[in-house]
Order: structure tokens, then C-alpha cells, then sequence
């Protein structure tokens, strides 16, 4: 696959992602009243933060160092990880336990935020299938 056809899959992926996450805020009403609720765009930050802990990783250690035992930053790419995909899951479980958002929303925007993560899982196979073995990149890519 080209490099354009890489970006623009790409760009698609997260154009969708973030459209699903405002169908989500828009399309079901507060439980509690009408309007619509806007906390679940709180949701977006930790998506668009997601790159960071691999890029922190790599950028910490050096070019042959970035997948030795134990890395410099290792430590820190482990808490942003947990830190973003904490925040990505209890974010709307809590809002949903607290009644502030209805649970279809919460289905849309977690289907939101697991299409980015289809969408590397199916780069990723597309590409073990074709007998690409270059692991250069992240996952490969």
C-alpha cells in the first residue's frame, strides 16, 4: 500500500472516530432532560493522545534501545497507557452510573474509540497476510 493510500485510510479512520463520538453527544438525549449532552466530547482528548506513549518511548530511547529489557521512559509510556485507556473506559462508565448520559450513547462512543483500533488490527493482519516482514515503524507499518 502506498504511502497516500496509508494517510488517507488513516484520516478516514479518524474522521469517523470523531463523528461517532459527536453522533453520540447529539443524537440521544440527557437522561434526565432534554438537550443534548456534551461531556461525552471529553472523550476525544485521550483518543488524540494515544500516539504519545509510543512516541515517548521512542523517543526516549535509542535507535537499537527502543525494544531492549527495559528502555529509558518505559516507566512513563506505561502510565500514559494506563492513564489514557483508564480514561477512555471509566469516563463514560462513570457518567452512565451517575445518569448524566443514556447507555446508547455510551455504545456509540466506545464504538468510536474501538474503530481506530480495528482499523490497526486489520492494517496489521492485511499485512502478515501479504508476507511483509519489514517490522520497521510502529506495528510494523
Amino acid at each position: 500500500m502506498d504511502l497516500i493510500w496509508k494517510i488517507l485510510f488513516a484520516a478516514a479512520v479518524a474522521s469517523v472516530s470523531i463523528f461517532m463520538e459527536i453522533l453520540a453527544c447529539v443524537a440521544f438525549p440527557v437522561a434526565g432532560g432534554g438537550g443534548s449532552e456534551w461531556t461525552l466530547l471529553f472523550l476525544l482528548i485521550p483518543a488524540f493522545l494515544t500516539p504519545l506513549p509510543a512516541a515517548l518511548l521512542v523517543s526516549f530511547s535509542s535507535s537499537d534501545d527502543a525494544f531492549a529489557e527495559s528502555p529509558r521512559g518505559r516507566h512513563w509510556a506505561e502510565f500514559l497507557t494506563a492513564f489514557i485507556g483508564v480514561g477512555v473506559v471509566a469516563v463514560p462508565a462513570l457518567l452512565l452510573l451517575k445518569h448524566t448520559i443514556r447507555w446508547e450513547a455510551v455504545l456509540l462512543a466506545f464504538g468510536g474509540l474501538a474503530l481506530p483500533c480495528l482499523a490497526l488490527l486489520a492494517a496489521w493482519c492485511w499485512k502478515r497476510r501479504a508476507g511483509e516482514e519489514d517490522d520497521s515503524g510502529f506495528l510494523g507499518f
